[in-house]
């Protein structure tokens, strides 16, 4: 088994552990996993709402980039809220919403 194999199936049991660990923190802390969706889906429309502002020429998207980058800093949040099964000091407002 090469190096390349090794590091490939310690990352396919990593990847195994993460996976049932979600789904664990999922089904036992719903409002989590909610506040996580939102998150990701308001993530999403950033990033579409900045790919579409820089289709414009002559526009540019620095509003766009910035609101992208509050999401992904807010999603972080709330998916290491999920993960870690509880909401920290700086958890996401929607994660304390049931």
């Amino acid at each position: 088994m090469t190096a390349d194999q090794q590091d490939a199936d310690a990352a396919s049991v990593e990847d195994v552990a993460t996976t049932f660990r979600l789904a664990v923190m999922a089904e036992r802390h719903p409002a989590l996993r909610r506040a996580e969706a939102r998150a990701r889906l308001r993530l999403a429309a950033a990033i579409q709402a900045m790919d579409e502002a820089g289709s414009v020429p002559g526009r540019h998207d620095l509003g766009e980039q910035a609101a992208v980058e509050l999401a992904s800093q807010r999603y972080s949040r709330a998916l290491a809220d999920l993960v870690r099964g509880e909401t920290g000091p700086t958890a996401t407002p929607e994660a304390a919403v049931v």
